[in-house]
């Protein structure tokens, strides 16, 4: 037996192996999914049978048309929130693609343990400290430049001991972000500016840490400041990469506050009109109160219509006239007749209830 494929490729069944049959089936498969009336052809009836050999319910074409009707039904309903949901999707991809770009550090893993000593405010140097301090700090500049990072650190503290400033603190800052501990350089960052709010080299410690721990709009802040103080190129080039993602931090959650803001004003619209329906309500219920309540005016205690002639209030406290006047319909007809004259009459003269009715009152008139 030959089989044909979209193509006119032919497969012959007694040469096709097994491998190059599955690739077959599924060629056929994704045709017979793009068309998937074509299960009913006439021709179709040996796969709709091995279909149906393992359990397989095949639907009608009547099924298979609701099916679709209900499938554009719901893409109808669901289009905003997919489109909602494809918008979230854009914005966590762009924040993953961002934070990745700058090789952030978890806070976590950002500090040291134990944490280096900060030193003794209240200890006054002595010009023997300050002589030995300066000794180390070029000790401790030479490790850091040869790569020795943990040493200069180590020598760093010890000046901090010693003799500590905001230059020293600020160095030691510096070690701990190439170790890429950026939690512990803002903190020497930090203690640096306590000690000099004009250190530079502070600034940017500090900026460059927070710009480890991707705190994007608060870096920015500091290598500002700190380029404002003192200029330098390779600074500059970070800087520039550190406020674009400060930009695009900043541009979200403008995004994100005028969605907030748009959301804010949209429920207050519904709030208006849900107010405004409800006063359109109570008026239109106030109104129909005022309307039954001047219908009462308008009969005597009793059901007995207003302006009778004097007299009559006995005729219509017989219980049985009483009875017929307290039907809506015959209470209708005596108020059109005694304002409308004749003509009211006229208008009653084939319904026998209202007919009864005024025989009734006339036979207790005598």
């Amino acid at each position: 037996g030959v089989m044909r494929l979209r193509g006119g490729v032919e497969y012959y069944e007694e040469r096709m192996d097994l491998d190059a049959a599955v690739k077959a089936m599924k060629q056929a498969i994704g045709i017979l999914k793009k068309n998937k009336d074509a299960i009913w052809r006439y021709d179709m009836q040996f796969f709709r049978e091995y279909l149906e050999s393992f359990g397989a319910k095949i639907p009608t074409l009547e099924e298979m048309a609701e099916a679709r009707e209900a499938e554009m039904e719901d893409g109808k309903t669901d289009t905003t929130d997919e489109q909602d949901h494809h918008k979230q999707s854009e914005e966590e991809e762009e924040e993953e693609e961002m934070l990745d770009e700058g090789d952030v550090v978890a806070e976590e893993e950002g500090d040291v343990d134990p944490k280096p000593d900060m030193g003794d405010s209240t200890k006054e140097p002595t010009d023997e400290d300050f002589a030995a301090a300066g000794e180390m700090k070029v000790k401790a500049s030479e490790q850091a430049a040869s790569g020795d990072v943990e040493a200069a650190i180590a020598t760093y503290t010890d000046i901090v001991n010693l003799a500590p400033s905001a230059m020293v603190f600020a160095s030691r800052g510096d070690c701990f972000l190439r170790m890429r501990k950026p939690v512990a350089a803002i903190r020497d960052a930090v203690r640096a500016l306590e000690m000099n709010p004009d250190s530079a080299k502070a600034f940017k410690v500090k900026g460059k840490g927070e710009a480890m721990l991707g705190r994007w709009v608060a870096a920015v802040h500091d290598l500002n400041t700190g380029q404002s103080i003192d200029f330098d190129e390779a600074t500059s080039e970070l800087h520039h990469k550190v406020k674009e993602h400060s930009d695009r931090v900043l541009a979200k959650e403008a995004k994100k506050r005028a969605k907030e803001l748009a959301k804010e004003a949209k429920e207050k619209e519904k709030e208006l009109q849900r107010r405004k329906e409800e006063a359109i309500k109570r008026r239109k219920e106030q109104e129909e109160e005022e309307a039954r309540a001047e219908m009462q005016d308008q009969t005597m205690p009793g059901g007995m219509p207003s302006g009778m002639p004097p007299g009559m209030e006995k005729v219509f406290s017989d219980p049985e006239i009483m009875a017929a006047m307290n039907k809506p319909k015959v209470m209708q007809a005596m108020m059109e007749m005694q304002t409308g004259g004749p003509s009211a009459m006229a208008k009653y003269m084939n319904d026998p209830e209202v007919m009864a009715a005024l025989q009734l009152i006339q036979s207790k008139m005598g």
